[in-house]
């Protein structure tokens, strides 16, 4: 009798809020920001330095027993409201003191991503396959809907929309395209429930459709033909579509958005142009506080300065690389993301769930054009996806496993008292 992983587990009501925010909440409030522009930008890294507070004031009332402890708690509050209010008051004093570990600190986010994941998950539970589909149904909603108010107005479609960028919007409705995909045996006989509603599953590619990202398009056509559902005929013309989609960008009317599409494919040039002039740029990277050696041509100028909102003078630094594989080559060398590969793909290998296989697509591919985990959004979702691709299910409480010999379907047993009532020879 096969085991069957429970739907819900120990997860609370927190757990999937993480997601709400990232898919549903950072969209709303850059509408809000394009309409209600502030002389004071906020942060990208608040919502979730929000979150991380709420987790600490939750695991210091609980605690991971799970029993509400009284006791010192409010003083714990206190003394962790007045640590925050320090840093907040003297974060600019703090940062000129520790000017020279900042770019370190900066590069080292993907790692600050995955423990405020994993923290997260101890603390609240991890979100299940449902939660990452519903949320990525309601921002292929709003995709659709930006598109077509979008369209309606510029007569294009933007790289850069109102809800956000198209290829970090690609991304989150990946992450929900792989929790979508069907469910099958993995770990010791164990399955998984087939979680989610088919409206999420169709909202989600009408999402990836709307966003009009290529390599978004490009990587739900491999994972949808790949490991998706339904026959072959009906995935071989969803990646018909979605090739169909990626022609049509060409022939689209340029924005002044499209400035960011050839940023990348300027960094990525003249990176390997770099890395041809001096092979061993490859093992050692280049130093996190200088600028990127690359010399802006004559007409570069105006569009990095349209892209990036900074000036050429300044010359190009990491942080303003797109993308995440390119920009760990360039601050670390190849060994490190050589071997970050290696562990994704044998941690992912171990589960052998289409889940993880598509995973390991989006992250390799969207890896290409995209920051990942370097932006907050996008990292804690991908966080989440990988936490939740590797782990193990557990059985349903009072089901019996498959070492327990099951009668039920067989011939009924003959009766042996002995057997019965342990009647052994003394």
């Amino acid at each position: 009798m096969k085991q069957e992983q429970p739907v819900s587990g120990a997860a609370t009501r927190l757990a999937p809020f993480p997601l709400a925010i990232a898919y549903v909440a950072v969209p709303l409030v850059a509408v809000l920001s394009v309409f209600m522009p502030s002389t004071r930008p906020v942060s990208p890294v608040l919502p979730w330095l929000l979150l991380a507070g709420v987790g600490v004031i939750y695991a210091m009332l609980f605690r991971r027993s799970g029993a509400r402890l009284k006791k010192r708690f409010f003083f714990e509050v206190g003394m962790f409201i007045t640590l925050v209010f320090i840093v907040v008051k003297n974060g600019q004093d703090l940062i000129h003191q520790l000017k020279i570990f900042v770019p370190v600190v900066v590069e080292l986010t993907p790692v600050v991503m995955l423990v405020f994941c994993f923290l997260w998950i101890i603390t609240f539970g991890l979100p299940d396959r449902a939660d990452f589909q519903r949320y990525g149904g309601l921002l292929g909603l709003l995709c659709l809907i930006d598109l077509a108010v979008e369209a309606s107005i510029y007569h294009s479609a933007p790289v850069t929309r109102w809800i956000g960028n198209i290829d970090i919007l690609a991304g989150l409705l990946l992450l929900s395209l792989c929790a979508s995909l069907r469910c099958g045996e993995n770990d010791g006989g164990v399955y998984e429930p087939d979680q989610g509603r088919p409206v999420w599953r169709f909202l989600i590619l009408l999402g990836i459709a709307a966003t009009l990202s290529r390599t978004g398009l490009f990587a739900a056509g491999w994972i949808f033909l790949c490991f998706g559902r339904g026959s072959k005929t009906i995935r071989t013309v969803v990646l018909l579509a979605f090739l169909l989609l990626i022609g049509v960008t060409f022939l689209l009317p340029t924005t002044s958005s499209e400035a960011v599409r050839y940023v990348d494919y300027w960094l990525w040039a003249k990176s390997l142009s770099l890395f041809v002039s001096d092979p061993m740029l490859l093992l050692t990277g280049l130093p996190l506080t200088k600028a990127l050696p690359l010399t802006f041509p004559p007409g570069m100028a105006g569009l990095w300065e349209a892209a990036t909102g900074s000036l050429a003078l300044m010359g190009a630094h990491l942080p303003q690389v797109s993308a995440f594989w390119l920009r760990l080559v360039l601050g670390w060398g190849m060994i490190l993301p050589g071997l970050c590969l290696v562990v994704l793909f044998v941690l992912l290998y171990r589960r052998m769930s289409r889940l993880g296989a598509g995973l390991f697509v989006v992250l390799f591919t969207l890896g290409m054009v995209v920051p990942l985990l370097f932006d907050p959004s996008l990292g804690v979702a991908t966080g989440l996806a990988f936490f939740l691709a590797l782990s193990s299910p557990a059985p349903l409480p009072n089901v019996r496993t498959a070492s327990v010999t099951d009668f039920s379907s067989g011939p009924a047993a003959d009766h042996d008292p002995v057997v019965e009532w342990d009647m052994r020879p003394l």
